[in-house]
């Protein structure tokens, strides 16, 4: 093998090397530890959150305790306890609170778990925000689209 070959061969498995180590120094945290930080990354929630989210689920005809809203608003945030109690709510599935709960403490995200029960993660529907907007009455959908320029 030619020098200059050797070199190059050698700089090579040395950049290999550094990026294989920045990888693994910056991957994620194990799923232990992320469920943990996700359950006390936020503040305790406030008391008219709480119930302004049990007066949007009731009005979505999804019924749940103030206790156990409270207790999931605790451990998940507001957004998650309605998640939740969304979620468990479908009467096409077998999935209860405590199904999802166990999903969610072994780290898995909100969208995964969405996805495997076929739900949307976002909340804003439930909770007022969406706009009653689909994609046929989103903003700039209404167009007259017969007369062409």
């Amino acid at each position: 093998m030619i020098r200059t070959n050797r070199f190059a061969l050698l700089g090579a498995v040395v950049l290999l090397l550094v990026l294989a180590g920045t990888v693994l120094a910056t991957r994620s945290p194990v799923a232990d530890e992320r469920s943990q930080q996700q359950a006390t990354d936020h503040e305790p929630p406030e008391p008219e959150a709480v119930q302004h989210a049990g007066e949007r689920l009731a009005a979505s005809d999804i019924e749940v305790s103030e206790e156990l809203l409270t207790e999931l608003a605790a451990e998940y945030g507001v957004g998650g306890a309605v998640r939740i109690a969304a979620w468990a709510a479908d009467p096409d599935d077998d999935v209860d609170v405590d199904d999802i709960r166990a999903r969610r403490d072994a780290g898995e995200g909100w969208g995964v778990i969405a996805k495997d029960l076929g739900m949307h993660p976002g909340i804003g529907s439930i909770m007022g925000q969406g706009g009653g907007h689909g994609r046929e009455n989103a903003p700039g959908q209404q167009k007259d689209r017969s007369t062409d320029d």
